[in-house]
């Protein structure tokens, strides 16, 4: 019985999901993939380590991804909002209201599916802050320009001032297109995508799909075989009861059986 229990008590846990629904007081984020080598540094740290799967990320925390690597991390404990850290980029993790991520350098793919009414998702960039409400979109950073293109509903950027503040007036990034924000200007036109730019984010999302269906229907089995473990569980424990009280009932009908006896060989022997 301890062996099942254990069991159960593993299936359980790997068919919760980590944490609750996005929330915007989220004090940390996890990695749910990883592709290659990455490594991350804790806020306050001086050292590096390396990225794995369940890797739990805080504020303050920075994630540096290699050639030929990439990590995707979920916020709010489930799959519905995900960044992917592609290749060659360093980020920091904000959780600072609607900031999420800070983009220091390199790229990212955004696609958010659920958020708290009235909320927004953003990415900040060394000139820029973009985001959505609920979207498919990529950044591309460095200290000099941003490039900010809406693949799935729509996106917004901003520019960002020589204080450092952020520009009022937004340009909302139409899907299909894309926009261009360099050091303290505002976003440029619009101008549309190319294949090539889809082809990169189909092929990335298509996986993604591929691993979150993987996974989701590991899910369900583990969680067939939990109610199994269950039911064979409840079985045992009334087989349990059923053999306590057989045994009671045994005891007592032998008990009087030999109470029986005692009292017919008094009688004859008077």
């Amino acid at each position: 019985m301890k062996y099942f229990m254990t069991t159960l008590t593993f299936l359980i846990a790997a068919v919760l999901p980590a944490g609750p629904i996005f929330s915007a007081s989220e004090s940390h984020v996890k990695v749910i993939y990883v592709k290659g080598k990455a490594s991350f540094m804790q806020s306050g740290k001086t050292e590096w380590k390396d990225v794995e799967k369940g890797t739990v990320l805080r504020s303050g925390d920075s994630v540096k991804t290699q050639k030929d690597s990439s990590i995707e991390i979920a916020f709010g404990g489930r799959e519905n909002n995900v960044i992917s850290i592609n290749a060659d980029t360093h980020v920091v993790i904000s959780l600072k209201g609607e900031e999420k991520v800070e983009l220091i350098d390199g790229e990212l793919f955004a696609l958010v599916k659920k958020l708290p009414p009235h909320s927004r998702f953003e990415i900040r960039t060394p000139t820029a802050v973009c985001g959505a409400r609920g979207t498919g979109w990529g950044t591309n950073a460095n200290n000099d320009r941003t490039i900010v293109s809406a693949y799935e509903n729509d996106s917004y950027a901003k520019g960002i001032d020589q204080n450092g503040n952020i520009m009022e007036k937004n340009l909302t990034v139409t899907e299909g297109f894309q926009t261009t924000v360099g050091r303290f200007q505002k976003p440029s036109q619009l101008s549309k995508l190319s294949g090539k730019d889809y082809d990169k984010w189909n092929s990335w999302k298509n996986n993604f799909i591929e691993r979150t269906t993987a996974r989701r229907k590991i899910r369900e089995r583990l969680a067939r075989d939990m109610n199994k473990i269950g039911s064979f569980r409840d079985r045992m424990e009334d087989r349990k009861v059923e053999d306590r009280l057989r045994k009671t009932t045994e005891e007592t009908s032998a008990g009087s059986g030999s109470s029986c006896t005692d009292d017919q060989h008094y009688e004859r022997k008077e």
